[in-house]
Parts: C-alpha cells; sequence; structure tokens
C-alpha cells in the first residue's frame, strides 16, 4: 500500500524507431556529474522482489558506458548510479541509447530505440503532473484547516481533490488498458497500488484482462498470480461488497509513538473509531479534518480514536500526527507489510471500523458525512 520501488523515476524522454534483438541486448550512452564510476544493470522483478544485478561496469572519463544483457521476453531495467536509479527502460530493442546528466536534468534523460520506453516516460509525465497537483490541493486543504476548521471552502476542495482523484484513476486505466508492452502496463500497476487507485473489483477486472492481452508472458502472469493472491486475502474488505460489522474486533498490538505497547482490546468499555491511515497517504490526510472534528466533538461521550499507521518512517508518522492536530491515541508496527492489513481485512487507505463498548464491529468506512451521522446515532 505504500510506495512500490518501482515509483522513483517520473521523468520525460524521446526516442524512435525500434530493432535489433531485444532479448539480447545492449544499453548504452553517457551519464554526466557522476559521483561514481560505477554502473549497475538491473532487472525488476515481476513478483516485486528487489531487482537483481545482470551486468555492471565502470563510467568512462568522457561519461560513457555499455552494458549488456539477455533475457527471454520484456522486463522493466534500471540503470544504478551510486544506488540511485539514473534511468528506466524497457527491452524492446536490441541497441538502446540512454543519457542523463545527473547534475541537470537526471528525470529527463535522453533515450533512442525504444519506443515503449518513450510510451513509459510520457505516461509518467502525465502522471506526475496529476500527482502534484492533487498534493498542492491536499496541502491547500490542511492549511485551510489548521487556520480556521470550520471554513466554508473546505468540503468544496476535497470534493476537487475526489474529482482529480477520479481523472488520475481514468488516465491509468486507460494507459493499461491500451499500453502493447507488458513492462509498461506492470509498471501502471505498481503507481497505481503505490496510490490506492482501484478497489478490489476493478483491480480483478484489470489485472485479468491484461495478462489475457500477454497472456504468453511468463512474468506477467507471475504478477497476475501474485496480484490475484493479494485480492483473494482481501476479500473481506469493503470493495469486495464483504463487510466486518457485527464481526468482534480482531485484536492488535503496535508500539505507540512513544515505543509503548498499546492494544485495541484495551479500549473495551467505549466506542473506538480504529483509523488506518499513513503520513504519505494524501487522501488521509485530506480526510483528517473530519476526524479531528468528530473527535473534538464526541471525545467526552465514552468515545475516543486509536491512530493505526501504515508508515514505515517515524518521523514523518510522528510530524503528520503535529501537523494535522491528532491528538488521540496512535501505534504502528513501521513495517513495509503491516500486520494490520491483513489482520482487518483491508487493501487501501483511509479505512476504518467503529467498535462498541463491547468490542464488536458495528461500521465500517466512515468518511466525511457518515463518520458525524453514525457517531450521532450511537453516542445519543
Amino acid at each position: 500500500m505504500k510506495q512500490f520501488f518501482l515509483a522513483v523515476l517520473i521523468a520525460g524522454a524521446a526516442a524512435c524507431s525500434a530493432g535489433g534483438d531485444p532479448n539480447n541486448f545492449t544499453v548504452s550512452g553517457k551519464i554526466s556529474n557522476s559521483t561514481t564510476k560505477n554502473i549497475l544493470l538491473e532487472q525488476v522483478a515481476y513478483d516485486n522482489t528487489p531487482p537483481k544485478v545482470v551486468d555492471s561496469g565502470n563510467i568512462a572519463e568522457d561519461g560513457s558506458y555499455t552494458l549488456k544483457a539477455k533475457t527471454t521476453e520484456q522486463n522493466l531495467y534500471l540503470l544504478m548510479v551510486d544506488k540511485t536509479p539514473a534511468a528506466i527502460f524497457i527491452n524492446d530493442n536490441g541497441d538502446i541509447k540512454i543519457s542523463t546528466d545527473l547534475g541537470k536534468n537526471f528525470r529527463t534523460p535522453y533515450i533512442s530505440n525504444s519506443s515503449a520506453t518513450k510510451d513509459l516516460y510520457e505516461f509518467l509525465n502525465q502522471f506526475r503532473a496529476k500527482d502534484s497537483s492533487l498534493s498542492v490541493l491536499y496541502q491547500k486543504i490542511q492549511s485551510l484547516y489548521m487556520a480556521n476548521p470550520a471554513d466554508s471552502t473546505i468540503p468544496a476542495l476535497q470534493g476537487e481533490g475526489a474529482k482529480e482523484m477520479g481523472v488520475m484513476k481514468d488516465y491509468i486505466k486507460d494507459y493499461i488498458v491500451k499500453s502493447a508492452s507488458p513492462g509498461a502496463v506492470f509498471y501502471a500497476f505498481n503507481i497505481a497500488g503505490s496510490r490506492n487507485i482501484f478497489a478490489s473489483g476493478e483491480l480483478d477486472t484489470l489485472v485479468r484482462q491484461s495478462a489475457d492481452k500477454f497472456k504468453e508472458h511468463a512474468g506477467f502472469a507471475t504478477f497476475k498470480s501474485m496480484l490475484m493472491q493479494q485480492i483473494t486475502a482481501a476479500s473481506a474488505s469493503v470493495d469486495n461488497g464483504v463487510s466486518l460489522v457485527d464481526q468482534p474486533a480482531p485484536d492488535l498490538t503496535m508500539n505507540d509513538v512513544n515505543d509503548k505497547p498499546i492494544s485495541i482490546s484495551s479500549f473495551k468499555g467505549k466506542y473506538l473509531l480504529v483509523d488506518f491511515w499513513a503520513s504519505w497517504c494524501n487522501p488521509c490526510r485530506a480526510e483528517n479534518p473530519n476526524i479531528v472534528a468528530a473527535y473534538n466533538k464526541y471525545k467526552d461521550k465514552n468515545f475516543t480514536i486509536l491512530g493505526v499507521s501504515l508508515d514505515t518512517d517515524k518521523a514523518a508518522w510522528q510530524d503528520a500526527i503535529t501537523k494535522d492536530k491528532l491528538t488521540w491515541y496512535h501505534m504502528s508496527d513501521l513495517k513495509e507489510e503491516s500486520a494490520a492489513a491483513a489482520l482487518y481485512h483491508f487493501n487501501g487507505i483511509p479505512f476504518n471500523v467503529l467498535i462498541d463498548p463491547s468490542g464488536k464491529i458495528i461500521a465500517q468506512s466512515l468518511r466525511g458525512p457518515a463518520l458525524d451521522t453514525k457517531l450521532a446515532e450511537v453516542l445519543k
């Protein structure tokens, strides 16, 4: 649910026609302003395990380099310089050229002889623009809320954010459906996963359609299998129409911000909203003002909140708590694959459950006005 490792390069490029043997290829060019002479060629795995080094070399005094690899099908590759991705490309040609200046425009490398890579970078340019626009909007919402929580423009801006997120979703879906490159589609699915773009049902359909399109591609078949397992594991999520309501709340124990253990079960006797979120999740941050308002309104009526963060960076987690004025209880295991997602069967955040004093879940996915409506109903 957090950003996939693939979502590290967002750039633009130029390209020309493909040719040669893409399964026995050479990539060469010039790297300017590098702090090291070492360069690695890494192949990205379709099962999202860490990339593997398939060749290595040195950057010459004039910046030139040449790397080679053999494969059986189309893959994604990274050029790594000083442990940092300098470029990403797809092997749709036997002789690919990549040049970049790490001191200036490393996000816009010159790429030739790879039409699939050109399309990928065009997609990334568009995604970056849309994502940046959303970030600016969510920051504006946060600033307005901190100045005046009752500002009447906040709901309208939240609606605008939802609309922009819908535009981004449609753009990524259209790219996935139309792209003829399994490597590019794999990347697009990772981008979508980094922002929790698709609900389980829609993701299921897109994955199956893409797998049918690339049915001879072994790597994409592996990717499909991995995603289908994740979708199945999340079958209890609200996206699949299966509710956690009327079930006992699974207990969960993690450390709070002071590294002290805290458990969901320790709040029995109170109405408890368990809010699953993360500092890097823009929709979560946009929803926080609504949760703060609900907390301040009902905190004296046997009600409290426990925030469960999917962060891995403790400092970023704590900073978001302070900035968003989340003055309730918090906990996190600070792991990439948090135990919270598996135990509560959600595949996207923000997500929450409302637990009654007996420990039973009485509602889930309460966002916007729905949260206040439900709390007003039970906290009379």
